[in-house]
């Protein structure tokens, strides 16, 4: 049914999220910002054909793999081949906000209102700058949720994007589920491989989720191996940090709890951080001797 207020609309939605996250045991903070994210995600991509942004990021492995990719607490977007002057990083980060806070205050008749704050951080290894953004939602003049909105400028992607639809969460209201365009997940899988490797002069590599990441790309079969490759020659050529690792190190031994707690939490039948790096280190040799 439709809802003639934002109190109505917001009852009867808090009361579906607290019924199924009790019948099917999912976190109602979660729920709570999967409607977030995808509301969010409707207004950037609006009646979009072509889009100028892509999802990227945790979100979009959990909108491939619903129920078995890890959750995410950040919305990544990436803008591919935008030309950007990292000596003027702050003062350019700024209209990128304003765009993307004219796109999320779109009416799409659900209430929801977004609030895209300044940068708080920069994005590690996004090749022509980035930032983090916090995000406040309200609904019916309350606090819903908080995210972090992460952008990542200068992506070499040479595919087409790849479609799914949202979680139609909001059918109850009437309120039609959104296409979403993806980066190309053989794209998302070059960028992991490229942030896993990248030499950091004795900085430690904390992203034990990217490792989680491939492990679930590779477990499920979806990489094309001829476009993986030239995602991967595009992504090292535009990001020019290093070349294409012939070899994969293994991944630091600090890496053993996050990632048996990471998986433990997912759908990766790789449950361990050494039968992970056994399945990746298969992967890239046969993709690269085969």
């Amino acid at each position: 049914m439709k809802y003639k207020n934002a109190i109505s609309f917001r009852q009867a939605l808090e009361e579906r999220l607290a019924k199924k996250s009790k019948q099917e045991g999912i976190d109602l903070a979660w729920l709570r910002k999967q409607v977030a994210f995808d509301r969010f995600l409707a207004r950037i991509f609006f009646e979009t054909q072509k889009p100028r942004w892509l999802l990227k990021g945790g979100y979009a492995m959990e909108l491939r793999y619903a129920q078995i990719a890890r959750t995410t607490k950040d919305v990544d977007l990436s803008l591919p081949f935008a030309a950007f002057d990292a000596a003027k990083e702050k003062q350019l980060l700024e209209p990128i906000r304003e765009e993307l806070q004219q796109l999320a205050g779109r009416d799409l008749g659900e209430w929801f209102i977004y609030l895209i704050e300044a940068p708080i951080m920069d994005i590690e290894a996004a090749p022509y700058g980035g930032a983090r953004f916090p995000v406040r939602v309200t609904l019916a003049g309350r606090h819903f949720t908080n995210f972090n909105l992460d952008v990542g400028i200068g992506d070499a992607v040479i595919l087409e994007p790849e479609w799914l639809e949202d979680h139609h969460l909001l059918e109850f209201a009437e309120i039609a589920s959104s296409r979403i365009p993806l980066l190309p997940k053989e794209h998302q899988f070059a960028e992991k491989i490229h942030t896993y490797t990248l030499p950091r002069e004795g900085n430690p590599n904390s992203r034990t989720r990217d490792l989680l990441d491939m492990v679930l790309l590779i477990e499920q079969g979806a990489l094309d191996h001829d476009k993986l490759k030239k995602s991967l020659e595009a992504t090292f050529k535009r990001r020019n940090t290093h070349s294409i690792p012939a070899r994969l190190s293994e991944p630091p031994e600090s890496w053993a709890t996050a990632y048996a707690k990471l998986a433990q939490d997912c759908g990766v039948a790789k449950k361990n951080v050494n039968e992970a790096f056994k399945l990746l280190e298969e992967f890239w040799n046969k993709l690269y001797k085969g």
